[in-house]
């Protein structure tokens, strides 16, 4: 079929380099691969023998046509049925996937471990620790400087209105705790849980052997509010909380501001904002009437009589006398030169471009 057999040759060697490159796949997926290169060299030889008919013995375009499209199918559907379930290709990122699944549990595993590591080292088998305060955020939320570390601390079993927004009383309970921790060591006591869900430590404050929860709560500077399972003190701060709401102190100075749920802002406006009461303005008082002062007659002053003036003569206007000049040399013989529209003797004649002034 060939005029040459070096074609063979080099068919053979790109087969042997096909199984080289394949070895490390099943018998399988080298033959299905092997047989979707030879689809793809059929379309070349068929290209190949549009250009240049001669390589091939038939000679003719029609022929290679023909016998290109028998093999490309032939070898099309051996490739398809030889195809393995997933590609090589496939089968890689599979194994990346799986390698980097293992990876992220692996990492998740580490972070979950190193994270119960740090809350079991805060009890170390105690109830309270000590640590320096470096910040205060609020009424109930301070910074510590623990073990190297900044750490967010949350007073259990209160709650101090906010200031971010600002809202009655949250200014004042946050100075207040700024007071008593800026850069003072505390003493912090645990209850169940040693953490909230944003991992801020939960815990009760003490400053020389003084409560800070319950200092709040005698101030009237935060209410009571209960997160299950931290409930050690609980009835000890409800009576704490009702003497400072008989007192009106802080946040029981405003009526049903501070209830279960929280802060009502809405009460806070409403107290604000209070109609003013319209005032009638009172009657003025009718004055008496005084007396009126009898007026000296005044003689009357004598008038002199008017002087009549003579009216002046008008002048009997003088009849126009039209002047006519039959041309330019006529107004400058006259003396009249130049003449403007409206002046006696002045005619369009006389006036060439029209200007309205003639004989210039």
């Amino acid at each position: 079929m060939f005029r040459s057999k070096k074609l063979l040759i080099s068919i053979g060697i790109i087969a042997l380099l096909e199984i080289a490159i394949f070895t490390g796949m099943s018998l399988r997926e080298a033959i299905g691969m092997n047989f979707l290169l030879a689809s793809l060299a059929v379309i070349i030889f068929w290209f190949v023998g549009m250009f240049k008919p001669t390589i091939v013995r038939w000679g003719n375009r029609k022929t290679i046509t023909k016998y290109s499209a028998v093999m490309f199918i032939l070898f099309f559907i051996l490739f398809v049925i030889a195809i393995p379930k997933a590609s090589p290709l496939e089968q890689a990122a599979n194994k990346t996937d799986d390698h980097t699944e293992v990876l992220g549990t692996n990492v998740l595993t580490s972070e979950t471990t190193q994270k119960n590591s740090e809350l079991a080292s805060l009890s170390l088998n105690t109830t309270t620790i000590e640590a320096k305060v470096t910040a205060v955020t609020d009424g109930d939320t301070f910074t510590v400087q623990l073990d190297g570390k900044s750490e967010k601390v949350r007073l259990i079993l209160i709650d101090t209105p906010e200031t971010k927004p600002v809202q009655p009383f949250g200014p004042e309970a946050s100075a207040f705790t700024t007071k008593l921790l800026k850069d003072h060591t505390v003493r912090l006591e645990f209850d169940v849980s040693e953490r909230d869900q944003y991992g801020r430590i939960l815990a009760y404050a003490y400053v020389d052997d003084k409560m800070v929860n319950e200092l709040l709560l005698e101030k009237g500077l935060a209410r009571v509010a209960v997160f299950q399972p931290n409930v050690k003190n609980v009835d000890q701060f409800r009576s704490i909380e009702k003497k400072a709401q008989a007192a009106k102190l802080g946040i029981w100075s405003l009526k049903d501001y501070a209830t279960d749920k929280g802060y009502d802002d809405t009460v806070v406006a409403k107290a604000t904002i209070q109609p003013t009461p319209t005032v009638k303005p009172s009657p003025k008082p009718t004055a008496t009437p005084k007396p009126a002062a009898t007026k000296k007659p005044v003689p009357a002053k004598t008038q002199k009589p008017a002087t009549t003036k003579k009216p002046k003569p008008k002048a009997t206007p003088q009849p126009v006398q039209e002047v006519y000049y039959k041309n330019c040399s006529a107004v400058r013989a006259a003396g009249a030169a130049p003449i403007y529209a409206g002046d006696p003797g002045y005619s369009s004649k006389l006036d060439r471009d029209g200007d309205g002034v003639a004989c210039e």
